[in-house]
């Protein structure tokens, strides 16, 4: 709903400028603007992941279930003019979440073969990373002291992950059950291409400063290795972002 929200918020303020700049539009004059903006990334993610583990000569199957909710993220930009409204931007994005997991699977049975017990637990606080650098065609639209830059392009995403790759357990006799006592927590990284397009809008307090707002959207999807994995960790990272902040122009 948040996301919806913002949307429309940006959709309004884009009208509205539309609106204005039929009778008062001019030509982007100025050589350069930057951003640095501050705010909230509402949408969440979800992904899993699944390890086999030797144990007892048979195998332990554990699956863990990773929530990304929403937070806080900064970006920061610059776009500069080629001609007239036209410019190139490269801007950057961080955003980071610790969150714990829920972990469900089977651990072998010591004396009965093919006689697996059930386990489950939380894991502690997982640390999640996002890193990602633009690469932006932009076009910048003008009234008065208000602007609008529609860009769009490349993003590069550097992630690490916290992820559990064992668990660690207790049993006592006849061995029937076992209990869950913690998580084995492996760090990953992984980088990959995806897209971002968006929308940002300044308004000019003076002629060099001003206050604004962001909405971006990328996108990428990425595979974490871990032992005992087959083919890793695969989940989406990106997702919208929200938010507000300073605006300078040269």
């Amino acid at each position: 709903m948040r996301q919806c929200a913002a949307v429309g918020v940006f959709g309004l303020l884009a009208i509205l400028l539309c609106a204005h700049s039929s009778s008062a539009q001019s030509t982007w004059s100025n050589k350069a603007r930057i951003n640095v903006d501050f705010g909230v990334q509402p949408s969440s993610s979800t992904f899993s992941g699944t390890t086999n583990n030797p144990v007892y000569l048979e195998t332990a199957t554990l699956t863990t279930n990773y929530i990304v909710p929403s937070g806080q993220f900064f970006d920061g930009g610059v776009i500069v003019r080629v001609s007239g409204g036209f410019g190139v931007g490269v801007a950057a994005s961080g955003f980071t979440r610790r969150d714990p997991a829920s972990i469900s699977g089977t651990i072998p049975h010591p004396l009965l073969p093919n006689h697996p017990r059930p386990i489950s637990g939380t894991s502690s606080p997982l640390e999640h990373d996002e890193i990602v650098g633009y690469i932006d065609a932009a076009y910048v639209f003008t009234a008065d002291r208000l602007d609008l830059a529609v860009s769009a392009g490349p993003a590069f995403f550097t992630v690490n992950q916290d992820l559990v790759s064992n668990v660690t357990f207790t049993e006592v006799p006849p061995y029937n059950t076992v209990s869950y006592t913690g998580s084995v927590v492996a760090r990953a990284g992984a980088t990959g291409l995806g897209f971002n397009a968006g929308i940002d809008i300044g308004i000019k307090l003076s002629k060099y400063v001003g206050i604004g707002a962001i909405l971006r959207y990328s996108k990428a999807s990425l595979t974490f290795p871990l032992e005992n994995s087959t083919g890793g960790v695969r989940t989406d990272v990106g997702g919208t972002h929200a938010g507000g902040g300073l605006r300078l122009y040269f």
